[in-house]
């Protein structure tokens, strides 16, 4: 068997998913979202206290830890789409999304109610 016949027979063998590299990027997905999930609760405590103030050091934390949760997710995802491994990319995908949608309009609703609260509090 020449190495050409040997090359060819590999390429054309359909691989199984490897599942330590899916057990690592969802490791990384569930990283990505305590990240993102710390730096909305971040602003959220940054917002409500008394005496407390969202200052540019507030904003430049929660934008590292969402850059750095957006970086590791797509880094996740593609070794998840080049392993082939579409059940875990679509899986963890979805999550991860609907996650921090809810957690953006948990934040929404919570700062909306906050300003009716100031709006409607005696003087």
């Amino acid at each position: 068997m020449s190495p050409w016949e040997i090359m060819l027979a590999a390429a054309e063998a359909p691989k199984a998913p490897n599942l330590w590299g899916a057990l690592g990027c969802a490791m990384a997905y569930a990283a990505a979202l305590l990240a993102a999930l710390d730096a909305f609760a971040d602003i959220l405590l940054a917002r409500g206290g008394v005496g407390s103030a969202f200052g540019p050091a507030h904003g430049l934390k929660f934008g590292g830890k969402l850059a750095a949760a957006g970086i590791t997710v797509v880094s996740a995802a593609v070794v998840l789409a080049l392993d082939s491994n579409w059940f875990a990319f679509t899986a963890l995908s979805v999550v991860f999304v609907v996650v921090i949608a809810s957690a953006v309009l948990m934040m929404r609703r919570t700062a909306r109610n906050g300003r009716v609260q100031a709006e409607n509090a005696p003087q």
